[in-house]
C-alpha cells in the first residue's frame, strides 16, 4: 500500500477527487490510503495563523515556517521513510518518469503552498521540489490531485488493464496513438482500415507510426529523449537524406602547411559515435591509410562490441556500432554509395574564415529536401587539405562563439555540427 499524506489548509477541497472514480476504488482496494493534514492543528497561537507579511515588503502573505516544519516533523516520526514533497512552481518538472519514480514509495507526503509561497526554510525540511507545469496555480491543492492521480495510476491492480498505463502518452517517452470505438463511420469520418484488419502487426506498427508522428506534431521537444530507432528518428525529423561523417587523419595539415598523417584517438572514437547515435548518423567512419592505427581503432571497438565492454556498458556498444575504419576517402565514398545506391554528397568542414560558405539553415533545408545522401566530413590536425576541399560539393559556416578563440577539438565540433543540422529546433 501507498500511503499519501497531504499537508492543506484547505482539507475540504479533496473530499470530491478523492471520493470518485479510480482514486476511490484505489482506497476501497486498500492499494493506497490517503491522509489529510492541516497546518493549523499546528499553530501555538489563539487565532491559527499560518501566514504572515513578507520581509522585504511586497505582495501578498507567505506561509509561516513553524506550523509547516512541525506538520512534517511529526508525520516523519509516524512514517520515517516517507518521502516529502514540497508542491512548487520553483521545483523540477513532474513528468511521467517522475510518477514511476513515486509509486515505488512506501509513504508520500504532499505539502501544499498558498498565496505567495512558503517561507524559503521550510525547503530544507523536505526531500524535493515538484512543479505540474509552468503556470501559477492559487495553490498547490490541484498539483496534488495531478501526482496523486498520476501515481496510483501506476500501482499494481489500480486499472482493470494492467496494459493500460503502459500504452498512455508520455509512458515510452511519446504521445499515444489515436483511439477509435464504434461506429465504424460518424459523420463521413470512418475508422482507419488496419485497425479492423484483424492483422496484430500492421496495427502495432500503425500505433507506433501514428504515436511518432502525432508527438512530431505536437510535442516535438519529447522525441530527443524518446528512444526511436535510426528510421523513425529520421522521420521525426523531417530529414530525409541519410547522413554519414567520416573523420579523416589524411589528408591533413601539420600547423607549418606539410600534408601529414594524424593519430587515431580513443576518445575522438569514443565521443563522435556518441553524438552520431544520439542524432542519427547512419555511419562514422574513421579514415586512416596507417594499418597500425587501423589496428588500435579496431582493438578499441572490438573491446565495446565483442569484449568486456559490449556487457559493461550496452549503450556505448550500441554507438561504437556505429564506427567503419576506411583506408581512403574513396573508399568510404564506395561503401556509401554500395549502401545507398548512389554516391553521397560531400560536406567539408572548416574553422578557417573565408570562401563560400553554406549555412547551416540551408544546409538543414537541403536535408529536409534531398534523399540523396551526405557526408560530412571532419578534419584532424590543423585542417582538410585544399585537394579535400575541392572535391567537396559544399563547404560549411565556421562554428564561432562569442570570442576571437576559435579551436575547439573535432569532437567538440563534431557535436555542435550534428545539433544545428540534425537536431530540434
Amino acid at each position: 500500500m501507498l500511503n499519501f499524506t497531504v499537508v492543506t489548509l484547505f482539507p475540504q477541497m479533496f473530499e470530491s477527487p478523492l471520493g470518485h472514480s479510480i482514486l476511490k476504488k484505489a482506497q476501497d482496494k486498500g492499494l493506497i490510503s490517503i491522509r489529510l493534514v492541516d497546518p493549523r492543528d499546528f499553530t501555538t497561537d489563539r487565532h491559527h495563523v499560518t501566514d504572515d507579511y513578507p520581509y522585504g515588503g511586497g505582495q501578498g502573505m507567505v506561509m509561516k515556517p513553524e506550523p509547516l516544519v512541525s506538520a512534517i516533523e511529526d508525520i516523519r516520526a509516524q512514517n520515517p521513510a516517507a518521502r516529502v514533497v514540497l508542491l512548487s512552481p520553483q521545483g523540477a518538472v513532474f513528468t511521467q518518469e517522475t510518477a514511476t519514480e513515486l509509486a515505488q514509495e512506501e509513504g508520500l507526503v504532499l505539502v501544499c503552498g498558498r498565496y505567495e509561497g512558503v517561507d524559503e526554510r521550510v525547503k530544507l525540511f523536505v526531500d524535493e521540489e515538484l512543479s505540474v507545469g509552468d503556470f501559477t496555480l492559487s495553490g498547490g491543492e490541484p498539483a496534488a490531485m495531478v501526482v496523486i492521480d498520476a501515481v496510483t495510476r501506476l500501482i499494481p491492480g489500480v486499472l482493470g488493464n494492467e496494459k493500460s498505463a503502459a500504452d498512455e502518452s508520455f509512458s515510452n517517452g511519446l504521445l499515444e496513438y489515436p483511439q477509435y470505438t464504434r461506429p465504424e463511420e460518424f459523420r463521413g469520418m470512418k475508422v482507419p482500415e488496419v485497425l479492423l484488419s484483424g492483422d496484430h502487426e500492421r496495427i502495432r506498427q500503425w500505433r507506433r507510426e501514428a504515436s511518432v508522428r502525432l508527438t512530431m506534431d505536437r510535442r516535438p521537444d519529447l522525441l530527443a529523449k524518446a528512444k526511436l530507432t535510426l528510421e523513425e528518428r529520421a522521420k521525426a525529423s523531417g530529414i530525409k537524406a541519410p547522413i554519414y561523417v567520416a573523420l579523416l587523419h589524411h589528408p591533413v595539415y601539420d600547423k607549418n602547411g606539410q600534408v601529414v598523417t594524424t593519430a587515431v584517438t580513443n576518445m575522438d572514437i569514443h565521443d563522435i559515435a556518441r553524438s552520431g547515435r544520439t542524432y542519427g548518423i547512419h555511419g562514422f567512419y574513421v579514415v586512416t591509410p596507417v594499418k597500425a592505427l587501423q589496428k588500435l581503432a579496431r582493438k578499441i571497438i572490438d573491446h565495446w562490441e565483442q569484449g568486456y565492454g559490449s556487457q559493461y556498458n550496452v549503450t556505448r556498444k550500441e554507438a561504437l556500432a556505429l564506427v567503419r575504419i576506411k583506408d581512403t576517402l574513396d573508399d568510404v565514398l564506395i561503401d556509401i554509395e554500395q549502401e545507398c545506391g548512389e554516391k553521397p554528397l560531400l560536406v567539408v568542414t572548416s574553422a578557417r574564415p573565408g570562401g563560400n560558405r553554406t549555412s547551416f539553415a540551408d544546409l538543414r533545408d537541403m536535408l529536409l529536401k534531398v534523399s540523396q545522401p551526405f557526408l560530412l566530413i571532419l578534419g584532424t590536425g590543423w585542417g582538410l587539405t585544399e585537394a579535400i576541399f575541392s572535391r567537396s560539393d559544399y563547404t560549411l559556416e565556421a562554428i564561432e562563439g562569442s570570442t576571437d578563440y576559435n579551436h575547439l577539438s573535432v569532437r567538440s565540433a563534431a557535436a555542435i555540427v550534428f545539433d544545428r543540422l540534425l537536431g530540434g529546433q
